[in-house]
């Protein structure tokens, strides 16, 4: 494969670098139909950080074997480090490009651009061939405490001023919000909580911030509220063997920290804390935000397991260690700060993430694709392994879970078991769906012999799953409410699937899988992966019915690529997941 990487353009103003670049790339496998694309990623590193930006390429084409792409993006060149963010420290650019089964970090490419244009004053630079050299000044990138201060006077001034006006009119909306809400009046349909008392507040909060520059909204009050109590809690010690898990995905112990809780338990000289709802920063009650900003300001170790907005909007103490459990085995569809400029994707300079001191993953190729997607340090991203992947290695479990889906399930032994396990469509939890038309259960089982039996496993995310056939209601079960997917894993002889990360655990006992996609050239489109989907998903592809009916009779999986998968996402096959992340957790307790 060859390629060739122009920086056509190259343009500092103020605090952001807009950049213009444009590629080829050569290569017999390319043709219309191929789903690779070529990726840059802006490489930066300042001695102490680094930090991994994808460059959005806007226009990508495929002619007779050859790859065109091209891009422009603006960059805030102030934000682009969190943790040494005011040191204003020099600090260095390069690229890395990735199409198909090629990678290659730093390339050789003279980034000298064919137009540039500075004020030399922020941040002057030097093109030093392969790299860039950035230099801040920092009394350029920042105002001067005394500006600061008065510009923050003079915006005080004006927001009083309309909070002054907005509390004058408040009498009339609630009149009016009264008034609507006994359907007087009409309320706007974008006003259709089921609770009365919210739906009124919400149309209060709505025409009072009409008045004002700030919108005023419950959300925003409770934000408000939760940073003044955190204040208030800092002046609190922090409990230097404190440590706090805190999951907005669960309300219960389970997943990674349970397997890690069990571990930490029998150390009598720990206090553990837990806030396990499933509450956004609106939905929590005044006890609720207090209990989490006194744990958030008193703890010496704070434990995630899922994206939790509330503790970027606050300042951590320098002492405090944020650590990520992140409930995904592997790298596989694109999140955070790698859907840059996508639906969903966050926005350069957002501090969502950025918080995190470490993340644990399953393997060293994971680094740079978790380093990339939450906007933090390669060296902030530690393979430790999964800890709910250590019940892979424990023959005992293994065997007590088989056990139990047999009991309570006895017409499934002696069955080949299929589990059909595809992952959501839609951006979010709200609009979450999956096709159900596309994957006609009564066809299939009609199509394979009676040895077949179903489990269906929808994502949590799904509500409308798959009626099933009353003539086939003895081959066919739905747990997609009540059963934990790893112990599933132990009885299935087949995974159907499609674009679910079930595919990592599934690679650890060496199941047969095929891949249903039948919307694969959209979902690349839309979302995309971290790796090349056709190159090195552990199974068979197919894209109709028909496919996955003759796939599964003839029992061709692809297993081969299963072992070479695997190898790529775990560094660890041992069960000692659990013991390397508490491991870590006892050096940020030190």
């Amino acid at each position: 494969m060859k390629y060739k990487i122009q920086l056509k353009s190259f343009i500092i103003k103020k605090n952001n670098l807009t950049l213009t670049i444009m590629g080829e790339i050569s290569d017999e496998m390319i043709n219309s139909h191929f789903l690779s694309k070529p990726k840059i990623v802006l490489y930066f590193n300042n001695g102490k950080e680094d930090r991994r930006i994808p460059f959005v390429l806007t226009n990508i084409t495929y002619v007779k074997g050859k790859c065109f792409f091209s891009g422009s993006y603006t960059y805030g060149l102030e934000k682009i480090f969190w943790n040494t963010r005011k040191d204003c420290r020099p600090f260095k650019m390069w690229l890395n490009f990735s199409f198909a089964d090629y990678y290659k970090e730093n390339i050789d490419v003279d980034l000298v651009p064919e137009y540039y244009e500075s004020d030399e004053v922020r941040f002057p630079c030097r093109f030093l061939g392969n790299y860039i050299e950035f230099y801040p000044v920092k009394r350029k990138i920042y105002a001067s405490d005394i500006s600061r201060f008065l510009l923050g006077i003079v915006n005080f001034l004006l927001i009083t001023v309309q909070y002054a006006f907005a509390i004058v009119m408040l009498p009339l909306f609630i009149i009016d919000g009264l008034l609507r809400l006994t359907l007087v009046k009409s309320m706007p349909p974008k006003f259709n909580d089921p609770s009365p008392l919210k739906k009124f507040l919400a149309f209060v909060f709505s025409r009072f911030s009409q008045v004002t520059t700030k919108k005023v909204s419950l959300w925003t009050v409770k934000k408000f509220i939760f940073k003044c109590m955190y204040k208030f809690h800092k002046f609190s010690k922090i409990q230097k063997n404190k440590i706090t898990f805190i999951s907005l995905r669960r309300n219960e112990l389970s997943g990674n920290f349970a397997f890690v809780y069990d571990k930490l338990k029998t150390d009598n000289n720990l206090e553990i804390d837990f806030i396990l709802n499933e509450h956004t920063i609106s939905e929590m009650s005044f006890g609720e935000i207090n209990k989490f900003t006194k744990a958030c300001a008193t703890s010496k170790v704070i434990i995630l397991d899922e994206f939790t907005p509330q503790i970027h909007y606050i300042d951590l103490r320098p002492e405090t260690k944020l650590i990520q459990l992140w409930h995904a085995c592997g790298a596989f569809k694109t999140f955070g700060f790698t859907r840059l400029s996508k639906p969903k994707g966050s926005p350069q300079k957002t501090r969502n993430h950025r918080s995190y001191d470490y993340v644990t993953v399953s393997s060293s190729y994971c680094k740079k694709c978790h380093s990339e997607g939450f906007g933090i340090s390669t060296n902030s991203v530690v393979p430790t392994g999964i800890p709910r992947t250590d019940v892979f290695f424990d023959e005992k479990y293994k065997e007590n879970a088989r056990k139990k889906f047999y009991g309570e399930h006895p017409e499934f032994i002696g069955k080949k078991i299929i589990l059909f396990a595809p992952t959501f469509r839609g951006m979010v939890k709200e609009t979450a769906f999956y096709p159900t038309e596309m994957f006609n259960l009564e066809d299939i089982c009609s199509d394979l012999s009676d040895e077949y039996v179903f489990i269906i496993k929808h994502h949590p995310f799904v509500k409308d799953v798959h009626p099933i056939p009353e003539q086939f209601k003895h081959r066919i079960i739905d747990l997609s409410a009540n059963t934990e997917l790893n112990d599933l894993l132990f009885v299935t002889d087949v995974i159907i699937t499609d674009y679910s990360s079930l595919v990592f655990e599934a690679s650890l006992l060496n199941i047969p899988m095929v891949f249903y996609v039948f919307d694969l050239e959209k979902y690349v489109r839309e979302r995309d992966f971290y790796f090349d989907f056709k190159l090195y998903i552990p199974g068979k592809i197919v894209y109709t019915q028909e496919q996955l009916v003759e796939a599964i009779n003839n029992e061709d999986y692809c297993t081969e690529r299963i072992e070479p998968f695997a190898d790529m996402f775990f560094d660890y096959r041992d069960g000692k997941s659990t013991q390397r992340v508490v491991n870590l957790i006892y050096d940020c307790l030190k």
